[in-house]
């Protein structure tokens, strides 16, 4: 069995240590690039967010806005019916407007 001298242990000590350095700069080099990245990676996560968001708010104005049509051509089928006396069958349209709007909107 060889005996070790002073000058080798220095040697695998400065070795271990610059091994044990360069590995703790790396790590932190990983952790800096990964920190750049997290901001644009939570952006993306907002925005996507916001975009299912807004997508869900553009159909439920729609379907308002199709009620609001059913209503309105409900109320002008009754003016007309009540002027002219007569508009049956442009009630019964607005009625059955009006029953597919609500039944379709549940």
């Amino acid at each position: 069995m060889e005996t070790l001298t002073l000058e080798q242990v220095k040697d695998f000590t400065v070795v271990a240590v610059a091994l044990l350095a360069f590995l703790v700069l790396l790590g932190n080099f990983i952790r800096t690039v990964r920190d750049w990245r997290k901001p644009g990676a939570d952006t993306a996560d907002w925005r996507r967010n916001i975009d299912r968001k807004m997508d869900n708010d553009n159909k439920r104005i729609r379907s308002l806005e199709e009620g609001n049509k059913a209503i309105c051509k409900g109320v002008l089928a009754l003016l007309n019916h009540e002027i002219n006396g007569n508009s049956v069958d442009k009630l019964e349209a607005a009625r059955t407007a009006m029953n597919d709007y609500l039944i379709e909107s549940r």
